[in-house]
């Protein structure tokens, strides 16, 4: 999807807000970091997603089975004694 003609304007106080497509796009909302590059005159703006953000859009379109956090932690102690990496 290409968002054309996408535009926001600078704040006296020197913000902006991220157009509703560009937001719907990109996946980002409140408490996203978005990261500031400059090539040339020009500016490039593109999102980052943490690994919550990634984990959890990764399983919300799987059925996950819910875990206690007595299973949790049970899984976390087996995944750090396998020796797996």
């Amino acid at each position: 999807m290409t968002v054309a003609g996408a535009a926001s304007r600078v704040t006296a106080q020197n913000q902006t807000s991220v157009p509703a497509d560009v937001r719907k796009r990109l996946g980002i909302g409140p408490g996203s970091e978005l990261y500031w590059e400059i090539r040339g005159d020009t500016a490039v703006v593109s999102a980052r997603r943490s690994t919550l953000d990634e984990i959890h859009r990764i399983t919300a379109r799987r059925k996950v089975k819910r875990a206690s956090l007595s299973e949790i932690r049970k899984g976390i102690i087996a995944g750090a004694t396998s020796g797996r990496r």
